[in-house]
């Protein structure tokens, strides 16, 4: 059974910089939106990779107890109220962007080509990383925000390297829910070092018990 997907508007890649009258050619930094028509829940977001060092993904949602299209968005830039201009102001306003995943790493050395075409996966659940010289730790938890009632994603990528002067990911899709895992399987693996077949996961249950051997050489009468 395929996947249930998530229609959505996606803008093209906006240069962004802290000082817009300094905003030079290349940046290092560039935005992508995603507009859903209307609330929803995601789950995983997955893209194929363009030489995108990092990609980080703000989330804007709308409150539960108002419709997405009179104004009740969730975050500190947007307090409610009737204003009918409040939705586009929203979007503008930063303080209206949670910020779901901070910084994921999709290619491990920003000047090498080393994962600069891969396929990537986000997912609701994923979790932080930083770097704390000398070694990285890894934040416990989830995404820092609930990707539910979400009426805009905002996925910023990531790229200091001056090798590479384009940078980008394509094929987005959105799914509702989160990815399945795959059946596991062990490879059954023969004395000269050939894979003869695959063993899966109800098929590795280890050598029987001796009770049950007991009762198959002596079967009930």
């Amino acid at each position: 059974m395929s996947r249930e997907t998530v229609t959505f508007s996606q803008s093209a890649p906006s240069s962004i910089c802290v000082d817009e009258s300094a905003l030079s050619s290349r940046t290092g930094c560039c935005v992508i939106t995603l507009t859903f028509t209307q609330p929803t829940q995601i789950g995983e977001i997955t893209f194929r990779n363009y030489y995108t060092w990092a990609v980080g993904i703000h989330v804007l949602r709308a409150s539960p107890t108002s419709s997405a299209n009179i104004g009740g968005v969730v975050g500190a830039g947007l307090l409610g109220g009737d204003a009918g201009g409040e939705v586009a102001w929203a979007w503008k306003d930063p303080a209206a962007w949670q910020v779901g995943v901070k910084n994921k790493v999709i290619m491990p050395h920003p000047h090498t080509e080393t994962a600069s075409h891969d396929f990537v996966s986000v997912t609701c659940l994923e979790c932080d990383e930083v770097s704390m010289a000398p070694s990285t730790y890894t934040f416990p938890g989830q995404s820092r925000v609930d990707w539910q009632d979400v009426i805009g994603l905002r996925l910023v990528l990531r790229q200091p390297s001056p090798v590479w002067r384009t940078f980008f990911i394509e094929e987005i899709t959105a799914y509702r829910e989160l990815p399945r895992l795959p059946p596991f399987s062990v490879p059954i693996i023969s004395q000269d070092g050939q894979v003869e077949r695959e063993e899966s996961a109800s098929d590795a249950v280890g050598p029987p018990h001796p009770a049950d051997e007991a009762s198959d050489a002596h079967p009930a009468r």
